[in-house]
């Protein structure tokens, strides 16, 4: 099974779900039409721009030009997009992420997608990220209890009875079939065979070629059928030259090149294995083309030629990332070693009485690298335990902090309220009343006195101060009692909020609530949660100047998750220091005591969006 994982790997990290922007765009995914494609997002007017952007990015990703994707997502004003072009934003954002081998970056910002998507209703582009989340999430040395995303995919799958998502999920049952103790070898054909059933109903050539790789393995992993597995394997390689995907024409003759190898025919293998090095894009493809070439390595060693071998081996090396250069120079040093042995032998010929010196160098060289690597690997275990040590105090500390800065969070929540409330009462009873009074004897002065023009625009001006301040105490007075927490919990509150700074502020503000009516919070988060969002919505008033604003809470695994958006005029967080974001510190500190994650994505000119999970 050794070669089926080793392949189906890269298969599997090729085989992303069809999705677009507009309806002929697409279908054009769906149905993998590159061509026209091209022409209508690279030749074309008729596609609104920021759609056109974003299916770019998309078509970047289909075929690894990831700066180009990242370059055009990164220059698109996420506060401007609708929630279906949100939604597709973050799909494409974690695609790149994901063909970048940044992982958990690529999981978060599927999760992203995956709430706009459920917004907009959008099931199959939901669904289709399960399997995106299965690939990204299926490694447990990174994810330790991860979410079944499999078992999601097939109930979705069946439900919105989607024929090509049908498909994936009979090739992942094919793969897993393999998997099981019991002979289940039929049942992998039997869902090879249900694949095809659903591609004539549906057809897509991608897709078909796909399963024809898979068909191939069954006679490369489970009966060894070289003419079976070349047949198919063929199939899909030319279906792949004829959508224009040159990565999935590498892979399959990098399979015909394994299935050379596998029979021990190694001049075939390194024929097959060179034409799949003909199609890697070698800025990108790092890792596949160190495996190609390593391959080819492996395969001119076995036939003797270790020049070849060397070669071939040393580019490998170069396209290992910084983990495995260390193995990959040690192989590196075995194969300078065999080489240096067959020189040996063409001088032991013309001198005999050299190889006993040539021979003793030789095993004091081995006896160096073995020794030399003993000691290293034995000091790297010391450092390591040393470092779980101090890992471990160090947690320690962290944690009787925390316990102490959550005790004093909750004293300095209390004596929030009681001043809070004090304030919101002293603002509308007191200084509310008499700064109306003097308003109003201001208002009847200067109707008494007839007013020269010389100082006229000195009454104009001290009035419409006088208007500007009374507004400001009145409306900060109504965000205090706003901020009154009452019985009803934290969602009624919000919604309350909303209402009356839309009311008394020139920003309307719009709540959404994505959870559950049954899942319940603990009364010390509702507070801190309401006064992050009150202090965000005071921010917006008071700086903002923004016509719209919206705050949503949604319910993400075991994160609670906020997001407050605004059009207002935005900021550079270069240019804030703490003195002048007093707000946003505070706002910070709260959501860093309660182990959340907090992040404001801003420009001047193009609004604020605030990002915040805390664990439940």
């Amino acid at each position: 099974m050794i070669l089926f994982r080793n392949i189906v790997f890269f298969i599997l990290f090729f085989n992303f779900s069809s999705y677009a922007q507009t309806d002929e765009i697409d279908q054009l995914f769906r149905y993998n039409k590159y061509d026209k494609l091209e022409i209508l997002l690279f030749e074309s007017s008729e596609v609104d721009a920021t759609n056109l952007k974003l299916a770019q990015s998309k078509y970047y990703n289909t075929f690894k030009q990831l700066e180009q994707s990242f370059e055009v997502l990164f220059n698109l004003d996420t506060t401007r997009l609708s929630t279906k072009q949100k939604a597709y934003y973050y799909h494409n954002l974690a695609e790149s992420y994901d063909l970048n081998s940044n992982f958990d970056l690529a999981a978060d910002n599927y999760l992203i997608a995956q709430k706009y998507y459920k917004e907009i209703d959008d099931l199959v582009n939901y669904n289709s990220i399960n399997l995106d989340l299965f690939y990204a999430i299926a490694n447990p040395d990174i994810y330790q209890n991860p979410v079944d995303y499999l078992k999601a995919f097939q109930e979705l799958a069946v439900t919105t009875k989607d024929t090509l998502q049908l498909v994936d999920l009979e090739l992942e049952l094919a793969f897993e079939s393999l998997e099981q103790e019991n002979d289940t070898t039929a049942k992998f054909l039997d869902h090879i065979q249900n694949a095809y059933d659903y591609l004539e109903h549906d057809f897509s050539s991608y897709k078909l070629g796909v399963v024809h790789t898979f068909h191939a393995f069954y006679y490369t992993d489970v009966i060894i059928d070289k003419d079976s597995a070349s047949y198919y394997y063929n199939k899909a390689i030319e279906i792949n030259k004829e959508l224009g995907l040159p990565h999935k024409v590498a892979l399959g003759y990098f399979s015909l090149g394994d299935l050379s190898r596998y029979t021990e025919d190694y001049e075939k293998a390194i024929f097959w294995t060179k034409k799949a090095n003909d199609y890697r894009n070698f800025n990108y493809d790092f890792e596949l083309t160190a495996y190609i070439n390593q391959k080819l390595a492996e395969d001119y060693k076995e036939i003797n030629q270790l020049d070849s071998a060397y070669f071939y081996l040393n580019k490998s090396v170069q396209y290992r990332d910084s983990l495995n250069i260390q193995k990959q120079n040690i192989n590196l040093t075995r194969f300078e070693a065999e080489k240096k042995e067959k020189e040996n032998l063409i001088l032991e010929k013309e001198n005999q009485r050299n190889e006993a010196l040539i021979l003793g160098s030789l095993g004091a060289l081995v006896l160096l690298i073995f020794l030399s690597f003993s000691v290293y690997k034995n000091a790297r275990r010391k450092e390591e335990i040393i470092q779980k040590d101090k890992a471990l105090e160090i947690k320690k500390i962290e944690e009787k902090l925390k316990k102490q800065q959550l005790k004093a969070l909750d004293a300095l929540v209390v004596g929030q309220e009681k001043e809070r409330m004090r304030i919101a009462s002293e603002l509308h009873d007191n200084i509310g009343s008499n700064f109306m009074a003097i308003k109003s004897y201001f208002d009847h002065f200067k109707n008494e006195f007839e007013i020269q023009d010389s100082s006229s625009q000195v009454f104009e001006k001290t009035h419409e101060l006088l208007e500007e301040t009374y507004h400001d105490i009145r409306s900060l007075a109504h965000l205090k009692h706003s901020g009154l927490m009452n019985d009803n919990g934290l969602f009624p509150a919000l919604q309350k909020l909303s209402k009356n700074v839309s009311s008394f502020s020139k920003t309307q503000v719009d709540f959404n609530s994505f959870i559950e009516e049954e899942v319940e919070l603990n009364e010390k988060l509702e507070l801190n949660v309401f006064r992050i969002v009150q202090e965000s919505m005071a921010n917006v008033v008071k700086h903002s100047k923004a016509k719209t604003a919206s705050i949503s809470i949604t319910k993400i695994d075991s994160l609670l998750n906020i997001i407050i958006e605004d059009d207002g005029v935005g900021f550079d967080k270069n240019k804030i220091s703490n003195n002048d974001s007093f707000g946003l510190q505070s706002i910070k500190e709260r959501v860093q005591l309660l182990n959340g994650n907090f992040s404001i994505d801003s420009k001047e000119g193009r609004g604020t969006t605030i990002l915040i999970d805390i664990p439940l």
